[in-house]
């Protein structure tokens, strides 16, 4: 009998390795999200989205939660929500805000209005003109203020506007800035009027591509929806095997993903695979890619943290792909099921959401060290404000097990890491001892560890019941955390 090989593993931080840098939203609970991470000129910088929970109670159609899980005042715009992007001195470990939205007049003449309420994309590019690799920010714009800009900085001091897309008005947000070849590129995905707003679905389904960003034309590089109505957002962008990928949301047939090897605009795109790679709706949209040691992951779930009530689908937790260059794909983490290319089982043997039901997505992946990092959001921590009737048998079956008190408490992001794709092991279950970090939105590798920035929307002040009453009091773990993880970090300070 000949046995495999044992194969050592480079090592890797554990839990314990990781050190909080930035607690509760850098000391402002408001700051919900870390919804942006890059390094630029060896320093990392995070753009914040503020007021999250807020804007979801007064935008789109969520569960009834009662009571709401934040003290939040009578209006929106009650709440300074001008976001920030900070940045991180790796040598000296400390942070620095390095940029504050500005306030505008509104279009109906409401003074004080947040230029930007969010960052929700960020990279580093250099084009035909600039200098030298130059940072660049997607931002996010309430509606009663102007479309959504793109900021640049050579410095990371001083942040200028530069010409946007041809947005349409009802535009609110881009989530993607990709480099590709020469050009940048971005697809419109909030989008809102004063009657409501929708923070994942886009006015129109269209990638726009510029290659001299400060001086040249926005020209978009594919047909809107890729000739689908269905297609309704262009949710994600990466770049693999010499060709730009884009994950498109379908919430009527299933996800689909394209592919373009670049050349004159507008771009001729390939069809990866579509209906959710088998899955339906259920696998909406691709929201996460990365490319890991030859092959091409993507994770695919239902926008609004696995539940998009609008088209009534979900709750289901979120799968994770693996593609090749010729196509085909394999299933990581998922539900088993019969496809065009025949039977995909998940060959890590787990089922969607890492076996939890409540991650409702694997929300960023990022190569740290020769490990691939990929982390979920978990809406667990919703469950003491939900109706329970309105939750499907499976969801009930936990609860009858566990109890909605130990879902909560024990509830929390979770970050995974593999070395090969298919074994996967956590690093953190629950949200690194915070239940209040319900996802981990951003991740960068540094020489410094792996940096992980948190969506914690529980703050300033969160509702508790206390003796069969609800209340708000102060949440000194509410708002988003910065955390950093270096391999041996903590046998390090022990030996002092």
């Amino acid at each position: 009998m000949v046995l495999d090989p044992v194969i050592e593993l480079p090592p890797a931080p554990s839990e314990a390795d990781f050190r909080l840098t930035a607690p509760s939203g850098f000391g402002d609970g408001w700051n919900h999200y870390a919804h942006s991470m890059a390094v630029f000129q060896g320093r990392v910088y995070v753009g914040t989205t503020r007021g999250a929970f807020a804007g979801l109670k007064f935008g789109i159609t969520v569960p009834a939660l009662n009571p709401w899980p934040i003290e939040t005042p009578p209006g929106l715009y009650d709440i300074d929500r001008r976001a920030e992007i900070w940045e991180y001195d790796p040598v000296k470990a400390v942070w620095r805000l390095a940029f504050r939205s500005p306030y505008v007049t509104g279009v109906n003449g409401r003074p004080n209005v947040p230029s930007y309420i969010g960052y929700r994309g960020m990279n580093v590019f250099q084009d035909v003109n600039d200098p030298k690799p130059c940072l660049y920010v997607s931002t996010w714009s309430p509606h009663l203020a102007h479309s959504p800009d793109v900021l640049r900085t050579e410095d990371g001091v001083n942040f200028t506007r530069i010409p946007r897309p041809p947005w349409s008005p009802v535009v609110r947000a881009c989530r993607t800035f990709q480099p590709f070849k020469g050009r940048v590129h971005m697809s419109p995905t909030a989008s809102g009027t004063a009657k409501g707003y929708n923070q994942d679905v886009g006015s129109e389904a269209v990638i726009y591509a510029n290659g001299d960003l400060q001086h040249g034309k926005w020209t978009p590089a594919n047909e809107e929806g890729f000739g689908d109505k269905n297609n309704v957002t262009i949710f994600e962008m990466g770049v693999y095997d010499d060709h730009l990928y884009a994950g498109v949301m379908n919430p009527v047939s299933g996800g689909e993903l394209w592919k373009t090897p670049g050349g004159d605009l507008p771009y001729k795109w390939t069809r990866v695979f579509d209906r959710g790679a088998g899955r339906g709706p259920q696998n909406e949209g691709p929201g996460a890619m990365c490319e890991f040691k030859g092959a091409f992951y993507v994770a695919c779930a239902i926008v609004n943290g696995g539940f998009h009530r609008e088209y009534k689908i979900g709750p289901a937790a979120a799968e994770m792909l693996r593609i090749w260059p010729d196509d085909s794909w394999d299933l990581i983490v998922g539900e088993p099921r019969m496809t065009e290319q025949g039977l995909k089982v998940p060959l890590s043997g787990y089922s969607p959401g890492f076996d939890n039901i409540f991650n409702g997505y694997i929300w960023r992946m990022e190569v740290h060290e020769d490990w691939l990092y990929a982390s979920t959001m978990s809406w667990a921590m919703l469950m003491p404000y939900l109706p329970l009737h309105a939750w499907p048998a499976d969801v009930h079956g936990v609860i009858r097990r566990l109890g909605v008190d130990r879902l909560a408490e024990t509830g929390g992001c979770q970050l995974w890491r593999t070395h090969d794709g298919v074994h996967w092991e956590p690093v953190t279950r629950n949200g690194f001892g915070n239940k209040y970090n319900w996802g981990i939105r951003t991740m960068a590798s540094t020489p410094q560890g792996l940096m992980v920035g948190t969506a914690n929307p529980f703050g300033p002040r969160v509702a508790v019941e206390r003796d069969g009453a609800w209340g708000y009091v102060d949440n000194p773990r509410g708002g988003c955390e910065l955390w950093i993880g270096k391999t041996g970090a903590r046998e390090a300070a022990i030996r002092g």
